[in-house]
C-alpha cells in the first residue's frame, strides 16, 4: 500500500497532527503519542504522522538508550510482544507495525521492536517506514550484514539509490568476498543507470526514442 504525506489526511486528522505537534514541541511526549497514535490508527500508511510518533518515542526516551542492565530488561520485557507482532506479521503486517510501535512507545530504542517494524513496513509495501527503523538499526550495527543488506534492499525502493549502493559497499569492506552482497550491489548499479539513463521507462514501453 502507497505511503502517505501529510496532506492526504483529511482536514479532521490535519487539525489533530497539528494539535500533537505542539504537543511534541512542549515536550508533552506522552500526549503527542497517544494523539499521532489516534491518527495513524486511521491512516496507518501516513509516513509524516508515523516520523513525528517516532520524534516523541526517543523524546520519552531521553534521546538515549540507557544502561546494558536497562536495555536487557526492557528487551525481557519486551519479549512476548514482539513475538505476538511476529504471528501478525505473516497475516497482517499493518497490525505488526502497530505491536511495534506500542514496544517503541515504552522503549524508542528496542531492537526487537525495529526489526519487527521494519520487516513490517516492507511486507506492506511502506519503504520509507521501514527506514525510520532500519536507520537506527544499522548505525548501533553497521557490520550485521542481514541489516545492511534489507536496509539498502529498503532505500533502494524508497528510491534513493545512491544511498542503497554507499550500504552494499560499506558490507563489501567488511565481507569482500561474499558473492551475495557483490550481486546485489551489481545488480542496484545496473537498475540505477538505467533509470538515470532513461532505459527504465523505455523497457517498459513508456518511453520513446527520439528520431532526427
Amino acid at each position: 500500500m502507497p505511503e502517505k504525506t501529510l496532506n492526504d489526511l483529511p482536514r479532521e486528522l490535519r487539525m489533530l497532527h497539528t494539535k500533537a505537534f505542539e504537543a511534541l514541541q512542549r515536550d508533552n511526549f506522552d500526549y503527542a503519542i497517544e494523539l499521532f497514535g489516534q491518527i495513524l490508527e486511521k491512516e496507518p500508511t501516513n509516513y509524516d504522522c508515523r516520523k513525528s510518533l517516532r520524534a516523541a518515542q526517543h523524546g520519552k526516551s531521553g534521546g538515549k538508550g540507557g544502561g546494558f542492565f536497562k536495555r536487557a530488561m526492557s528487551s525481557a520485557g519486551s519479549s512476548p510482544m514482539v513475538a505476538k507482532g511476529q504471528m501478525a506479521l505473516r497475516k497482517n503486517p499493518v497490525e505488526a507495525i502497530s505491536i511495534a510501535e506500542q514496544i517503541l512507545n515504552g522503549d524508542a530504542q528496542s531492537a526487537g521492536a525495529h526489526k519487527l517494524l521494519a520487516e513490517a513496513a516492507l511486507a506492506a509495501d511502506m519503504p520509507r517506514t521501514a527506514l525510520l527503523s532500519y536507520e537506527i538499526l544499522f548505525e548501533k550495527s553497521p557490520k550485521d550484514k542481514e541489516i545492511g543488506m534489507k536496509y539498502a534492499e529498503a532505500l533502494a525502493l524508497a528510491g534513493e539509490k545512491t544511498k542503497a549502493e554507499a550500504v552494499y559497499e560499506t558490507l563489501r569492506r567488511e565481507y569482500p568476498n561474499d558473492n551475495e552482497i557483490f550481486m546485489a550491489l551489481k545488480n542496484l548499479s545496473a537498475r540505477k543507470t538505467m533509470d538515470e539513463g532513461g532505459y527504465g521507462a523505455l523497457a517498459s514501453g513508456q518511453g520513446r526514442i527520439a528520431i532526427f
